[in-house]
């Protein structure tokens, strides 16, 4: 199986929702504590949104999955998203 990069600003294939830009990739956390730097991961998620225009995200379109399923659920990364 190849590997695909998973980064910001790329058009990606979708199996629920046909084509999904993403908007970036993040770390979670379950808790945080902002004195010492430090908490409890969370895990790895991808930000995403299945309605967008020119400018970026539709309101109300972003979805937020662990890495893993959203990998699952891609097909191609099919362009780069060139904003207006």
């Amino acid at each position: 199986m190849q590997r695909m990069k998973i980064e910001p600003d790329y058009v990606f294939q979708h199996d629920r929702y046909d084509e999904v830009l993403v908007l970036g990739v993040i770390q979670r956390y379950e808790s945080y504590d902002t004195d010492k730097a430090t908490g409890v991961e969370g895990g790895v998620h991808v930000r995403y949104a299945n309605h967008w225009d020119g400018y970026g995200p539709m309101f109300g379109s972003a979805h937020i999955d662990p890495i893993e399923r959203f990998i699952a659920e891609i097909g191609d990364k099919l362009r780069e998203f060139n904003r207006i």
